[in-house]
């Protein structure tokens, strides 16, 4: 921990506390003893060991070393800044608790450990039913190569201007590093853009007001669509799902490489499904099979939602995951009307039947 209780129960930083003087941990009381080296970093230390529940024991010198960087850049921007601030409404200690003017108070959360999704959902929902917005930081353990099953995925967060996001803080080079409109196209790498941030030369204001330029990535070009599909199929053989959408085809009379061109993901999406997006346009098609004339827009949006919703991987800090869902419903259906597996008829869509046969080998 990096605050700790002197006698007279004022918080006193590690960095300049007085080795003299007897300090107590604020959650539970105990005594604790200060660290302080050429080496290490400052923080305090239980004496005896504990079961308190505000503060861990063995917290790693890149959690500690982080915590201080941001609460410095923070403090530089113009920030009142909390370092390990409790907030007893809610049974919850954030690393650094932060606020400017009257703005909403901003939960810091720089995350080095592993971290289960349920306790995950459970510390955002919580901040944020009481008043406060949360920002996840990831620390060097995440820090690996990206793709679809990657733990910093259910770190993903939302805003507008970066789209979905994941933010690492590098506490060796002082920086931070935002990767901002993270994209998935079925068995390619995740693709996303990177901007990073001295936090030492530029403040916490100019980072927030970031509006990076989108550059769309390439998409495969019409002649080399047909080569693509053919390759993702063979990749896809070794991914979640596969198996289970080979039976479906199979009691459908069909099998995968028969799936009408449509199905066949060329658009990169959001990664928000715990599977391939051809699972989910192949169970579209599969329902569509089952419908005859027309369909009411909401009852067209209700039958795309039921084959989406158990497909949906748990993002616990997306507190947009609404607005994004309907999106995917919406790119849907706009792709099925440019594929003209539906047809707009004044009032309803009209289901055409020429679109959802499978294909001959």
């Amino acid at each position: 921990m990096l605050i700790a209780m002197d006698a007279q129960h004022q918080l006193v930083n590690a960095a300049t506390a007085d080795r003299q003087i007897e300090y107590y941990c604020p959650g539970c009381v105990q005594p604790v003893r200060l660290k302080r080296g050429a080496v290490i970093v400052p923080h305090f230390a239980h004496v005896h060991a504990t079961d308190c529940d505000a503060f861990s024991e063995g917290e790693t010198t890149e959690h500690l070393r982080g915590k201080q960087q941001l609460a410095t850049w923070f403090a530089a921007s113009g920030y009142t800044v909390r370092l390990e601030a409790g907030l007893p409404e809610i049974h919850q200690r954030p690393d650094i608790l932060v606020r400017r003017g009257t703005a909403q108070p901003l939960a810091l959360e720089f995350q080095c450990s592993p971290l289960s999704v349920e306790r995950l959902a459970a510390r955002t929902q919580g901040y944020r039913q009481h008043g406060y917005q949360v920002l996840w930081l990831l620390g060097r353990p995440y820090q690996r190569q990206l793709h679809l099953n990657s733990k910093a995925l259910k770190f993903l967060q939302y805003q507008q201007r970066w789209g979905l996001f994941l933010l690492f803080l590098d506490t060796q080079s002082t920086s931070v590093r935002l990767l901002h409109h993270v994209l998935t196209l079925d068995t390619e790498p995740l693709t996303y853009q990177t901007i990073r941030l001295d936090t030492r030369s530029q403040s916490v204001l100019h980072f927030r007001q970031l509006a990076p330029k989108i550059n769309t990535p390439t998409l495969p070009d019409t002649h080399l669509r047909h080569y693509y599909q053919q390759l993702m199929l063979a990749r896809l053989r070794h991914q979640r799902g596969f198996d289970a959408l080979q039976v479906a085809c199979y009691q459908r009379g069909g099998t995968i490489a028969q799936l009408p061109t449509w199905t066949m993901p060329t658009v990169p999406q959001l990664p928000l499904l715990s599977v391939p997006y051809l699972v989910w346009h192949a169970h579209v098609f599969f329902a569509l099979r089952q419908q005859s004339g027309r369909l009411a827009g909401s009852q067209l949006e209700a039958l795309i939602w039921a084959q989406l919703r158990p497909l949906l991987a748990r993002r616990a800090c997306l507190q947009a995951r609404g607005t994004l869902i309907q999106q995917l419903i919406t790119t849907m259906i706009t792709m099925l009307s440019e594929q003209q597996v539906i047809n707009w008829q004044k009032t309803e869509w009209q289901v055409n039947s020429d679109q959802l046969r499978w294909r001959k080998h």
